[in-house]
């Protein structure tokens, strides 16, 4: 059974968001990854769970490169620019890795600079579930209950299935090939998200109904999305709530602040 070794996969954060929606009300840095909490700067919590994860080798931080530099100073991460967008960020990320003398080849570990809660054990958590799965692209899905239970005041997103009702996460992992592959069909997908005509001619209609009336479970998920995009997708269950908190809004920003002051002083 494949276990996390160092250097097992290699990590890319995402971190070119500017800060130019309701976060500006809270900060005014210019780059959301930047924002300061419990004195530190946003970015700065997960490439540390990063660091700490023996599964983990390589760290490429795609963002602002002056300013994540100085951010990051004595983590040893590697820090490139960022592109027009967050799938152009993330295949700036892949492809810079690939590159190197020193890539760990399959899967790539992708992860968003706002999820400040998640811990090097979460992350070698959810790397050894997904090298037991096996598959080309894996997304961590949690229970309402579960990131209820953990963080109730909390407003997330939630599509319920046969086999209960889920959010996801803000970590995954996929085998960077598989992403160049299909790269046209995730740029698609993100214009769309929001036009649920669109979405629907991309997924299909009879898939949208059946995901919004619950009549899917996990495995269904996975099935469409196989056959869809030509990809071995994974939706894995995951008891870690912390995945699921990002920082999108002052309120966000509020509930980690205090958890990760509470923390720091013990």
């Amino acid at each position: 059974m494949p276990s996390p070794g160092k250097g097992e996969i290699d990590a890319v954060v995402l971190a070119g968001a500017p800060n130019d929606g309701v976060l500006r009300e809270v900060s005014d840095e210019p780059w959301e990854a930047l924002i300061k909490v419990a004195g530190k700067p946003l970015v700065r919590y997960p490439v540390e769970a990063l660091r700490g994860a023996a599964s983990v080798g390589r760290i490429v931080v795609v963002g602002p490169k002056p300013e994540l530099e100085e951010a990051l100073a004595g983590l040893g991460v590697e820090v490139v620019p960022h592109g027009e967008d967050i799938l152009e960020t993330a295949l700036i990320g892949s492809r810079h890795l690939a590159a190197g003398p020193e890539s760990a080849p399959g899967l790539v570990l992708f992860a968003t600079a706002d999820t400040p809660l998640i811990t090097s054990e979460i992350v070698d958590g959810l790397v050894r579930r997904c090298l037991e799965l096996g598959g080309e692209v894996f997304y961590p899905i949690i229970e309402r209950s579960v990131m209820e239970e953990r963080f109730p005041d909390t407003r997330r997103t939630y599509a319920t299935l046969r086999d209960g009702t889920f959010t996801g996460g803000n970590l995954f992992l996929a085998d960077p090939t598989a992403v160049e592959r299909e790269q046209a069909t995730a740029r698609a997908l993100i214009k769309a998200r929001k036009n649920p005509v669109r979405m629907a001619q991309i997924l299909g209609l009879s898939f949208i109904l059946r995901l919004v009336f619950g009549l899917l479970d996990v495995a269904g998920l996975e099935a469409h999305v196989g056959r869809t995009f030509g990809l071995e997708a994974r939706a894995v269950i995951v008891p870690w709530p912390e995945i699921g908190i990002d920082v999108d809004k002052p309120k966000d920003l509020e509930l980690v602040a205090v958890l990760l002051e509470r923390e720091r002083t013990g």
